[in-house]
């Protein structure tokens, strides 16, 4: 969250299609771009902001100034102004929570509090917390829910799940859809859904989601038979009459990155 307005020098390419329709007779030009923002939310160049602000203020101090300092392993994963470290040892996860607010203060940056904390997690994390008679915690990242589990051999495995934020924001989305469109045919329905659906495994589609994808293809269905019983009220269409038609099919789950 940034508190002042700061000044960056970028340059920044457009889409093809972007020039052609927004700016049809502008010249091209190399050189670069320089802009003062004051506050930019959701738009269109606030990840093009978050990576060139955070590539200097987080991703080289991390790994030229801090992880120098640990006393153990250190890693940091991060996507626009999302980022999560992990670290061997509680005390270098303490400790860089505790400077990353000093660094960010120093560019007029804060942590978000709300969506900050410390927690144990991992293999040797699990089997503690499993001593006291505790569940490992759990955090989410990038639309997944990450969950300390374990392989059919027993052994641990990072299990990564749809979050119910994802699901819900999905799921409003297919219904407001419906309900916008249960006047089309029910093959032009069905044509629609299907690409929605397969936008979502196409992201989703991992390891121990089969299950959760299967909720959400049912989920659908049921929205669907909901906007089709609104249509009119001289005959009500039942869940029962439309399972068996090949125009209520949707397609299934599988995984699609077997490797991730």
């Amino acid at each position: 969250m940034v508190n002042n307005s700061f000044t960056c020098a970028a340059r920044i390419l457009p889409f093809k299609t972007q020039v052609e329709h927004s700016q049809p007779s502008a010249p091209a030009t190399n050189h670069p771009i320089e802009g003062e923002v004051a506050f930019c939310v959701r738009g269109v160049i606030s990840p093009v902001l978050s990576n060139i602000y955070l590539h200097f203020t987080l991703d080289l101090w991390f790994e030229k100034r801090f992880k120098a300092q640990c006393q153990g392993e250190a890693y940091l994963v991060r996507f626009a102004d999302d980022f999560v470290g992990s670290f061997q040892f509680w005390g270098d996860a303490q400790n860089f929570q505790r400077q990353l607010r000093e660094r960010f203060a120093q560019f007029n940056l804060e942590l978000a509090e709300e969506k900050t904390r410390l927690l144990l997690f991992g293999r040797f994390a699990a089997i503690e917390r499993r001593k006291h008679g505790q569940r490992p915690e759990t955090f989410e990242f990038l639309g997944f829910k990450h969950v300390c589990g374990e392989d059919r051999a027993g052994r641990f495995a990072l299990i990564r799940i749809p979050c119910t934020k994802s699901c819900r924001k999905f799921l409003a989305r297919a219904r407001e859809w419906l309900l916008g469109h249960r006047h089309w045919k029910r093959r032009q329905q069905q044509q629609h859904l299907t690409v929605m659906l397969r936008g979502f495994y196409q992201y989703f589609a991992l390891h121990h989601c089969d299950r959760k994808l299967s909720w959400i293809r049912h989920e659908v269905q049921r929205h669907w038979v909901h906007a089709l019983q609104r249509r009119g009220q001289r005959q009500r269409i039942s869940w029962v009459y439309l399972s068996d038609r090949p125009g209520f099919e949707l397609p299934s789950a599988r995984t699609l990155h077997p490797a991730v």
